[in-house]
């Protein structure tokens, strides 16, 4: 049933002259000492200015708590104007203020940030500005470049990283400013460090790793002499897991021989052989025949059949079964013609067993500009989207999808 009605403690609200001055009743202030929540009045909004004459009838009228304070608040409001959206700015005077100055008191301004009409608004930027990059048009470009900072500067998180990175890359566009690659000591040492933080911080290249090792696994069941050529070795983080399940199969573990194939090192130094030598540790701790091989090439076009065979002739009844392994390589081979064919005919003329192969499903090569664009951004803001949420403590399932992929460039 409705509450009584005190006439000692009841408040009213005007509509406004344009509402006809009707009144509405309020409810009853809730007495905060019976009450587990001081519930307060919403203040009212002052009736708009109003002709001189018409005064005494167009009275305004404040909102009276039991207590008698009297408080009042500008509220913010849009209307649509011969097709024009106007909006005031929403003004509320501080309490020290109502109570020494009143009604009369200084207005404190209050900026309100909608974050995602500013989300809206900077992909909408970044945008325009890759298609004025691809018109060439480097005076709306530059103009564009200088908001992007200040539109991700409303973002938190993943988006406001991919915004500052993109907004990088389009403002070296806009400046036309292309440094050369550097290739001090100091890069090779960081990017190795890079790869290994990025693979214990998420999942994706794990879990390539975990299903490539499986499905090698199963093609090598029953062989006893086994070959994996690994076009991509890079720190060889694949490989330990591969050999401990060897290691672990029942009736032992078979001999392997492992080639893996690296880019050339800028400081020319072996890295390749330091990664042999590591997992030749690793497998005499775990009593496991290891023979490794690395070869280093610039591309794997340059890589021969014969380069991929046993050192001596094989005597052995059995013969070797051999697996070829590619994470992220193969994608490279596209911008050269007619490397893709022949790394192909090489693995043909190896005749594996399986070939295990992991890409990345994404059109960031082809295409205009803006569609690569536009697929890398939606690419990487869903790659660090998941890589917040496994940061905060979520697991591989509840973070956000994405495929595992490299670094390319906008």
């Amino acid at each position: 049933p409705p509450a009584p009605r005190l006439a000692s403690t009841s408040s009213t609200v005007t509509g406004g002259a344009a509402a006809g001055g009707g009144y509405f009743d309020l409810p009853p202030p809730v007495d905060s000492s019976s009450s587990t929540y001081a519930l307060k009045p919403i203040p009212s909004p002052p009736p708009p200015a109003a002709d001189p004459s018409t005064d005494s009838a167009r009275e305004p009228k404040r909102m009276r708590t039991g207590g008698g304070s009297t408080s009042s608040s500008s509220s913010s409001s849009s209307s649509l104007d011969g097709g024009r959206t106007r909006s005031s700015v929403v003004e509320a005077a501080p309490p020290a203020a109502q109570a020494s100055a009143g009604a009369s008191g200084p207005a404190v301004p209050v900026v309100v940030v909608d974050t995602q009409e500013a989300g809206i608004r900077l992909v909408h930027a970044l945008l325009a500005c890759a298609e004025a990059v691809r018109q060439e048009n480097f005076t709306a470009a530059e103009a564009l470049v200088k908001q992007i900072p200040m539109l991700a500067s409303s973002q938190g998180g993943a988006m406001r990283k991919v915004a500052a990175y993109f907004g990088e890359a389009l403002a070296r566009r806009a400046y036309r400013f292309r440094p050369a690659p550097d290739s001090s000591l100091l890069d090779a040492a960081f990017a190795d460090l890079l790869h290994a933080h990025f693979y214990e911080s998420c999942p994706y290249l794990k879990f390539a790793h975990f299903t490539a090792n499986q499905a090698i696994l199963e093609a090598f069941a029953g062989c006893r002499r086994v070959h994996v050529v690994d076009f991509g070795i890079k720190q060889g983080m694949q490989w330990p897991a591969l050999l401990q399940a060897l290691a672990l199969r029942p009736g032992g573990p078979p001999s392997f021989r492992l080639t893996g194939v690296g880019p050339p090192q800028p400081d020319e130094t072996d890295a390749l052989q330091q990664v042999g030598w590591k997992l030749a540790q690793f497998a005499h701790t775990i009593r496991v025949d290891f023979q490794y091989r690395g070869l280093v090439a610039a591309t794997l076009a340059d890589l021969e059949p014969f380069m991929l065979q046993p050192d001596g002739e094989d005597t052995d009844d059995e013969p070797e079964v051999i697996a070829v392994n590619s994470v992220f390589e193969l994608h490279r081979l596209l911008a050269q013609p007619g490397a893709l064919e022949k790394v192909l005919g090489t693995v043909r003329a190896v005749r594996p067993r399986i070939v295990t192969v992991v890409e990345q499903e994404a059109n960031h090569n082809s295409g205009s500009f803006l569609d690569r664009f536009t697929e890398s951004l939606h690419y990487y803001s869903t790659m660090f989207d998941s890589l917040e949420g496994a940061g905060s403590g979520n697991s591989a399932a509840e973070a956000s999808p994405a495929p595992a992929g490299g670094t390319d460039q906008v």
